[in-house]
């Protein structure tokens, strides 16, 4: 037994950070460590107030890991399906309105960006293959409806699994934080795991001569002392920048987003509103989210202050879903997008807002959260804290940061809408080089993450976990986000000319995806349906 083994741990932060971090981490060192939460009154959770999205894989690493059957913790939090994202008027100019508009070559401005696996066919993906037959003329269909199962059933919003509980299709949640924030923290004190709560609000820490924190202190006087400390304090920062002075790395002037107006809006017709995927949709200031919940739905108003006023905020908000501005209640909250330089300094590791963030154009902020955690169980020191654990720690939080940030940076990029001065801002962003050399993969026809092409071996039950959660932007995903915004290859991959057999085993894989498609919409409950059954109404 290591003699120098980490024993003691505080977590400052006792929001959804905090507990999932006490929880995973619990679990993950069999109760050999105590853990603090030192949870502040204003961490007390409130139902409705936020919402949490997640990727498919979050039950997979998180609550699968806890032991928790997926109906229990989706009932415990209010949870809802996702199955796609939908993204509407992102490429025509106009007035606040969340009806897709008509595109000027015909069809509507909206596509999904589906949870579900892009097919492959004789080792490429079937986008390369959707590309060859739309430039012979064989197919006008959009990518996502030609390549993807789920479109359809989003359009008919049915539900991603049959009232059996069996799964038709890949598939992620909207959650409600407050919800999940209360249900982890009866979990996790309830078990026996050696975590206790202590309630206070966060005055300062002491530290050694090595700059290393010894104790966090309360206003009220209350000294915890540990061996390592985990910042979970959110945008504040206030172990990791406030104490220790990390820099923080603005991307808010990239990305044109650091503010929201969010307000969560009742459902009427809980029949008609219930939908299964997160909605995002293009205002003339900005985007806006639609975040569907069990009892309504969250919303929100994406914008930069230098552009858009929190009062014109409202008023597309109240125009987009029919809001009664004087019934419903508006906060402004500030955005902060960017990421510490680095997560891990000393013995003290930022998870969650305090590492960073990019906004909530993608989920990234629960993918971070859940994949910061397994690498820190990996990474996990004792107390002679080890250099290279947090250097490699830092290493690869910073290119899981980059590799999101492309992504994200891609969905605003490549819009191609010009009528405000928002979006004709955001078209004037340099790219940064690692998006830049993925649009060149992109217009050549190649996969535009060559090392991730293979999504099913990706999402697979094999491998190690820290390496299929780093890897999570593939091939598909960059293809529905740009072909949706209307951007196409420049050309076919040019090898598939050699590839006569291969073409034709591809219509075969697309007459495929059709039938499925017909099957799932004969079959599936709706979501409404299913969710009444999950719930017990």
């Amino acid at each position: 037994m290591n003699s120098r083994r980490i024993r003691k741990v505080v977590i400052l932060g006792g929001g959804a950070e905090g507990w999932m971090t006490a929880a995973h981490l619990g679990k993950a060192l069999r109760g050999t460590v105590d853990i603090t939460v030192l949870e502040a009154p204003g961490d007390a959770p409130v139902p409705g107030a936020a919402g949490f999205g997640t990727l498919p894989h979050f039950h997979r690493f998180f609550f699968g890991l806890l032991g928790i059957n997926e109906d229990e913790w989706m009932r415990e939090c209010g949870a809802t399906f996702k199955t796609a994202a939908r993204f509407v008027n992102w490429r025509t100019g106009g007035p606040v309105s969340a009806v897709p508009r008509e595109l000027p070559g015909g069809g509507a401005d909206h596509f999904y960006h589906s949870t579900g696996l892009l097919p492959d066919c004789e080792g490429l993906p079937l986008s390369s293959y959707w590309l060859l037959r739309t430039r012979e003329g064989r197919t006008t269909e959009p990518f996502d409806y030609a390549c993807f199962r789920e479109p359809p059933l989003m359009d008919a919003k049915l539900a991603p699994r049959w009232l059996d509980g069996r799964a038709a299709t890949r598939y992620a949640w909207h959650l409600d934080g407050g919800l999940l924030t209360g249900y982890l923290r009866r979990l996790v004190l309830a078990a026996e795991g050696g975590v206790r709560a202590v309630g206070g609000d966060f005055a300062g820490a002491d530290r050694d001569g090595r700059g290393f924190v010894t104790a966090v202190r309360t206003t009220d006087g209350t000294r915890l002392d540990a061996d390592l400390f985990i910042d979970c304090s959110g945008s504040a920062g206030a172990l990791v920048g406030g104490v220790l002075g990390e820099p923080f790395l603005d991307l808010s002037g990239e990305l044109l987003c650091d503010r929201a107006v969010v307000a969560r809006i009742p459902h009427e017709d809980r029949a008609e509103t219930v939908e299964p995927y997160t909605s995002a949709v293009a205002v003339p200031s900005g985007w806006a989210w639609k975040l569907p919940l069990r009892s309504g739905f969250l919303t929100g108003h994406v914008h930069h202050g230098s552009l858009t006023t929190p009062e014109e905020a409202v008023d597309e908000l109240c125009a987009l879903w029919g809001a009664d501005r004087a019934r419903t209640r508006f906060d402004v909250v500030a955005l902060r997008v960017g990421r510490i330089r680095r997560a891990w300094v000393g013995n003290v590791v930022a998870l969650g807002g305090s590492a960073g963030s990019l906004g909530p154009l993608q989920p990234t902020d629960s993918h971070f959260l859940v994949a910061a955690l397994h690498r820190l169980v990996t990474h996990f020191p004792d107390r002679d804290f080890d250099p290279a654990l947090a250097d490699s720690y830092n290493r690869e939080t910073e290119e899981l940061f980059a590799q999101s940030r492309d992504f994200v940076q891609a969905h605003l990029a490549f819009a191609p809408r010009t009528d405000t001065p928002f979006w004709r801002a955001l078209g004037e962003r340099e790219l940064p080089e690692g998006l830049r050399r993925k649009a060149a993969l992109y217009r050549a026809g190649l996969p535009v993450n060559p090392t991730a092409t293979d999504e099913a071996a990706y999402y697979g039950s094999t491998g190690r976990p820290e390496a299929e959660l780093r890897n999570i932007w593939t091939d598909g995903h960059y293809y529905s986000i740009l072909t949706g915004l209307g951007t196409e290859p420049a050309r076919p991959l040019p090898a598939l000319a050699h590839h006569v057999k291969q073409a034709a085993a591809a219509d075969e894989v697309f007459t495929a995806v059709k039938r499925q498609q017909r099957i799932l919409l004969d079959t599936l409950p709706t979501a409404y349906e299913c969710l009444l059954h999950l719930h017990g109404g």
